[in-house]
């Protein structure tokens, strides 16, 4: 391609905000546990996440979130985006990433104690019977890492990664 051959590129300016993304990521112990922190501000069981910043992609955006919200630290080099997830909150349409942890170090800690009050590591089969209610993203990625182990979940659109296709 040639200097004469570019075609030129544009945005029609600055976008009006419609939506939210972020990423859930599941990370387990050696047995197989997941871990959950408690919300103090929602009175919910959530896994580490958060909102991805401009420029981020969402197995970046996971990895750092687990890294802010518990000091564990990823290997990026195996950290995948397996699923994004489409559902609405308040009439906004809601994109979250499955983010999938398979190596990590350290151990769990409050770091952002404003939010999270405790880390605590669950056997996914007990989660059906939690006595405390799961962050609805937080389930729908559950969902996505044992399909059918949390019943009656609330809609949600899913779209898997294909593996190697990137973050």
């Amino acid at each position: 391609m040639t200097e004469t051959d570019r075609i030129p590129y544009a945005d029609k300016g600055r976008p009006s905000p419609h939506a939210l993304t972020g990423a859930g990521v599941v990370v387990t112990d050696p047995a197989g546990r997941v871990l959950l922190g408690w919300s103090r501000k929602r009175e919910v069981w959530e896994l580490p996440g958060g909102k991805n910043d401009a420029g981020e992609d969402f197995t970046a955006a996971g990895v750092r979130e687990l890294a802010e919200e518990t000091g564990l630290r990823a290997d990026p080099e195996t950290t995948r985006t397996v699923a994004l997830l489409m559902d609405s909150v308040h009439g906004l349409p809601r994109l979250t990433a499955a983010v999938r942890v398979h190596a990590f170090t350290g151990e769990p800690s409050v770091e952002e104690p404003h939010l999270i009050d405790r880390w605590k590591w669950h056997d996914p089969a007990d989660l059906p019977t939690l006595p405390q209610p799961l962050f609805t993203p937080s389930a729908h990625v559950i969902d996505t890492v044992w399909p059918g182990l949390l019943p009656c979940l609330p809609p949600v659109h899913r779209y898997p990664v294909a593996p190697g296709s990137g973050g």
